[in-house]
């Protein structure tokens, strides 16, 4: 099989059910399976996630051998458990982990597998648009890719959790995420060490600006910054803005 598509979830009944319908409109001639890694939710995430797997084999039986849809529940939270939880299932030889509150284009597989024709290449992520349209979000989107873009350039890429597409063998040899604050942004610097890694500047995902409205361009700055140093173990050496202590025990980076 050539892609696993491992969707982690928690509390996502809004949002899921959009991002499951978009992983099957694929037009792709690839063979893939999708995965719900569903950290033990206490709403409907985990049913419409079940209901979603038993719509796509009714209307896919007769090429259901490029499906094996599956749902897991993890009993302890988070993301980078739930990650790893779907990837220990799945078939696939390219892990495409995509967030629940998160929707791909219909060429988003297509797009990366011609990526990752190129052998040396490890892990891709692709570039993205906020849910929200407002002029802020925007101007935010647009610094987050080109800033992301420039450092793929310059072979330093950092890959966003949100949708970021790893080689089995690559996921593997690094022991898959670790258990830590900005999971996604340690997978990227393990990875970039052993091979290459890129950053596709096509926006080919869409994903949810809920944190930056909840807490501001500056305030979710800070936030990722302090779970940096937190992760890392290092000091940035400065702070854009101080403001209340950030709290990190969310479901999101519950260890």
């Amino acid at each position: 099989m050539d892609f696993s598509v491992i969707v982690p979830a928690f509390n996502e009944e809004r949002r899921i059910a959009a991002c499951l319908e978009s992983i099957r409109a694929q037009r792709t001639r690839h063979s893939y399976e999708v995965i719900v890694s569903d950290s033990n939710s206490t709403d409907r995430t985990a049913s419409i996630a079940a209901s979603y797997a038993d719509k796509l084999a009714d209307r896919t039986a007769s090429i259901a051998a490029s499906y094996a849809d599956k749902l897991v529940v993890c009993r302890e939270r988070g993301t980078a458990r739930a990650r790893n939880e779907g990837a220990r299932l799945a078939c696939g030889d390219i892990l495409a982990f995509i967030d629940s509150d998160t929707v791909i284009m219909p060429d988003y597989l297509d797009t990366v597998y011609e990526t990752f024709r190129d052998k040396r290449t490890l892990a891709v992520s692709c570039a993205f648009k906020f849910t929200n349209r407002r002029p802020k979000l925007l101007a935010a989107e647009y610094a987050t890719n080109a800033y992301y873009i420039l450092r793929s350039l310059c072979g330093a890429a950092t890959l966003p959790g949100f949708n970021v597409c790893i080689r089995r063998g690559a996921f593997e040899r690094v022991g898959g995420f670790r258990l830590c604050h900005l999971e996604d942004l340690d997978m990227s610097i393990k990875l970039r060490q052993i091979g290459k890694t890129v950053y596709l500047s096509r926006r080919l995902a869409v994903t949810s600006s809920r944190r930056l409205e909840q807490d501001g361009i500056a305030g979710t700055l800070k936030y990722y910054m302090d779970l940096f140093e937190a992760s890392q173990n290092r000091r940035l050496g400065f702070h854009v803005i101080k403001l209340k202590r950030s709290q990190y025990n969310d479901y999101v980076h519950r260890e």
